[in-house]
């Protein structure tokens, strides 16, 4: 090796995340990354890696697509190369955004060929379902035919960091050739370990996905030379989340002491909650007045935790009930729907009292690309045959799917029914057997019933690719 080599590892930048519906949030995760870019530039380094998760959802808009490669345009005029893979958050069916960004010539997607930067090679790894992480082909990576070091780079939870889906000793043992350093990306918390002679490690996310990523966000800057691999964490100044804990010990006095723990904080501009605590949870509050009470001392978002424990009588109370459980009952119309897997897992999720509101979105968005990535859609959607005789539809079912057993074919049926606006039609029923007399005037009736017919109206044409 003739020189130190220099890279930034960061990932998980997330773009476009609007968290807790805010526009402020959604720029602060922007900023973020813009900030590690800044570095990279300043610092003069040579080439940034990017371990997934560009972007918080398979479907960005337009406006992140294009302040992302506003970004990438800056490197590349300080011609530094951006080395990338997908994550699971951003990844898609076939092509992906990543692929969009190295057309344009502003990134380069890592894959089984290494990308040889000087005698240092760069192999990337997708993020994997984990329902096909057993079947993954190792065979298919080229060895580089000269390399001082290798870097393999990866969007997964792996053990012994984290409890991990893949283990980190087996994907170094399964690659034909040795690797040097493993740069992840999908856990959000900083880590770094030796597994043998191997640096393991994650750089965290640019920014904090929930109250729980209390650490300071960071990257990483691996620097190789002759003497070797050297890691250091760069942190990254990002909004504060502050928690605010109040203990009820006088319930007439709970919105004097909840006023009181704000004023004693300086709260503008920051992501505030307060925690409830103590013993009685029979005080009824309102979550409402307290976050009015946050956002009229500028707090960004205001948030209430209520962490108040169940009292033992409470527990032990048994509650009869003398109408007919509602729960039931929408099981019941839900059976009667015959919704697809699909459309059963949005109805657990939208009526799961334990999912805050503010994350539905985000867990229907994620579990429903974890179902579409178990499923094969290479294999051809088993065809039913109709029986020889139609009948019109009712006004309940007009226009419904035909439901396959095929759960592929059931989730498509689900998004066609909800997006797709198809115009009515009819069946015309075979004409009965008719006598002689009279058959002029059916003829004319007829024919007047047609003139009067309505015309149907184009419908609106959507695009599916959208909605997966």
């Amino acid at each position: 090796m003739d020189r130190e080599i220099k890279i930034i590892h960061t990932g998980d930048t997330h773009i476009g995340y609007r968290q807790y519906h805010s526009d402020v949030r959604r720029q602060d995760f922007l900023q973020a990354f813009s900030t590690v870019i800044d570095d990279a530039i300043k610092m003069k380094v040579d080439a940034v890696v990017h371990a997934g998760d560009l972007f918080d959802s398979r479907t960005p808009s337009l406006e992140d697509i294009l302040d992302t490669m506003k970004l990438f345009s800056r490197l590349k005029e300080a011609d530094i190369p951006l080395l990338a893979i997908v994550g699971n958050h951003e990844s898609k069916q076939s092509t992906q955004w990543l692929d969009l960004f190295e057309s344009m010539e502003l990134a380069i997607r890592l894959g089984t060929v290494p990308y040889m930067l000087e005698d240092v090679a760069f192999y990337g790894i997708d993020s994997v379902p984990r329902s096909k992480i057993p079947l993954f082909d190792f065979s298919t990576f080229k060895e580089p035919l000269d390399s001082s070091y290798n870097i393999l780079v990866m969007h997964q939870l792996m053990s012994p960091i984290t409890v991990g889906e893949w283990d980190c000793a087996s994907v170094i043992g399964s690659i034909p050739f040795h690797v040097d350093v493993m740069l992840l990306g999908d856990y959000h918390k900083c880590e770094k370990i030796t597994v043998g002679d191997t640096w393991v490690t994650y750089c965290g996310s640019t920014e904090r996905n929930s109250l729980a990523e209390e650490e300071k966000r960071s990257y990483n800057i691996v620097t190789i030379s002759e003497k070797g691999i050297d890691i250091s964490r760069k942190m990254i100044i990002t909004r504060e989340f502050l928690r605010i804990p109040v203990t009820i010990k006088d319930p007439a006095k709970i919105y004097e002491d909840i006023l009181s723990a704000v004023k004693e904080q300086d709260v503008k501009g920051k992501v505030v909650f307060v925690e409830i605590s103590g013993d009685d949870d029979s005080v009824s509050i309102s979550y409402a007045e307290i976050e009015e009470m946050l956002l009229s001392r500028n707090v960004l978002v205001p948030g209430v935790r209520d962490l108040r424990k169940v009292t033992e009588d409470l527990l032990g109370q048994s509650v009869s009930i003398s109408f007919y459980d509602p729960d039931e009952a929408i099981k019941n119309e839900i059976k009667n729907m015959h919704l697809s897997e699909g459309g059963l897992l949005m109805d657990e999720i939208v009526r799961d009292l334990s999912l805050p509101k503010t994350k539905v979105s985000d867990e229907t968005e994620n579990r429903l690309g974890n179902l579409l990535d178990k499923m094969d859609f290479s294999k051809p959607i088993p065809f039913e045959p109709v029986n020889e005789k139609i009948s019109l539809p009712s006004s309940e079912t007009e226009n419904e799917p035909i439901l396959s057993s095929s759960p592929e074919a059931n989730v498509i049926n689900e998004i066609e029914k909800s997006v797709i606006n198809v115009p009515e039609t009819k069946v015309l029923e075979p004409e009965k057997e008719q006598d002689t007399v009279g058959a002029e005037t059916q003829n004319e009736k007829h024919a007047e019933k047609k003139q009067k017919a309505p015309t149907h109206a184009k419908p609106k044409q959507y695009n599916l690719g959208d909605y997966f």
